[in-house]
């Protein structure tokens, strides 16, 4: 399966936001709002200007407007030769339903990076899917950029703040990735291949549907996914299904980001394995290396992790390393 790349921004270059999910802060919701804005911030701080979609805040009960309204909005973005690309303000739990509003023969046209990660999954795999185009799984601009870079170790935000600029302007590979924090290795092994993956429960909702790729153009894939606030038992029950589905038998490699906030599935009173003795029972048919602990998910600064983009990856080593630029 070809990877579909978008052209390099430049400084002055202007980045559409939309909301595809969870709604725009409203009047009642200030300190959200001013995450909204400084999110911004780092963004001009980059060199980049910020436009605002026009269904930006729209609401229909607890998502960013009706389906039709946000699938127009990023349609339009898309349209726009003035928008270089399109960041998620941020995720929530609808994007599922805005897939089928999307114009991917006008996506495939007009490539552009769509940023975001958690719900904008759904984006990612369906642009994947339908048109080949690279998905950029990284920071959202409220949730992250105006939130938890804001919170965090200066050096680790600046690590993510250039990682973030980097990939989005520089027609060089990433090449190794410095680790913010520790990885830990899950199975001893090296594999290269293209990433795909993003959010698990995400990604398990779309299996079976046009949004979702065929087996075969996954073959030799790196997956790589993440969790946050969910019971461990759905770990399990998700990966079981990929397993169901074949994902496992063609991969050559996993990368398990930070698994945040996770709960007890017997709230105490039954034998609880760790995440690590959890995904080995499901994979114990199965040699691939696993490097988990990788700087992606929920609540921190993130590296990028792009889908369609050729990386190797040493579990043993605990080294991720990108072999081709992200733009063009």
């Amino acid at each position: 399966m070809k990877t579909l790349k978008p052209l390099a921004l430049k400084e002055g270059d202007t980045i559409g936001v939309v909301a595809p999910a969870y709604p725009f802060p409203s009047s009642t919701q200030p300190e959200y709002y001013q995450s909204y804005l400084k999110g911004i911030s780092e963004l001009e701080q980059m060199g980049f200007k910020v436009k605002e979609s026009s269904n930006l805040k729209a609401v229909e009960w607890w998502r960013a407007g009706t389906p039709k309204q946000r699938g127009d909005d990023i349609n339009n973005m898309y349209n726009d030769p003035e928008v270089r690309a399109i960041i998620a303000h941020d995720g929530g739990n609808d994007c599922i339903s805005v897939l089928e509003y999307l114009d991917y023969d006008l996506i495939a046209n007009n490539p552009k990076p769509f940023i975001g990660f958690s719900n904008i999954t759904n984006i990612h795999s369906a642009l994947y899917t339908k048109t080949g185009l690279a998905g950029f799984h990284m920071g959202l601009l409220t949730y992250e950029l105006g939130n938890y870079w804001q919170t965090s170790d200066e050096q680790v935000k600046r690590k993510g703040f250039n990682y973030f600029h980097k990939v989005l302007s520089s027609t060089e590979p990433l090449g190794s990735i410095e680790p913010l924090t520790e990885w830990q290795t899950w199975r001893e092994g090296n594999a290269q291949g293209k990433l795909f993956g993003g959010n698990l429960s995400m990604l398990d909702s779309l299996i079976g549907t046009p949004y979702f790729p065929k087996i075969e153009d996954l073959n030799n894939s790196i997956f790589f996914w993440e969790l946050d606030n969910s019971p461990s038992y759905r770990i399990e029950r998700v990966l079981t299904h990929l397993k169901y589905f074949g994902l496992f038998d063609v991969i050559s490699g996993m990368i398990v980001g930070k698994l945040v906030d996770m709960k007890e599935s017997s709230q105490g009173e039954l034998t609880e394995p760790t995440h690590k003795e959890l995904v080995h029972s499901v994979m114990k048919d199965y040699s691939f290396p696993i490097l988990a602990e990788v700087d992606f998910g929920h609540k921190m600064v993130q590296i990028p992790m792009i889908v369609g983009l050729d990386v190797i990856m040493d579990a043993t080593s605990k080294k991720l390393e990108y072999l081709e630029p992200a733009v063009l």
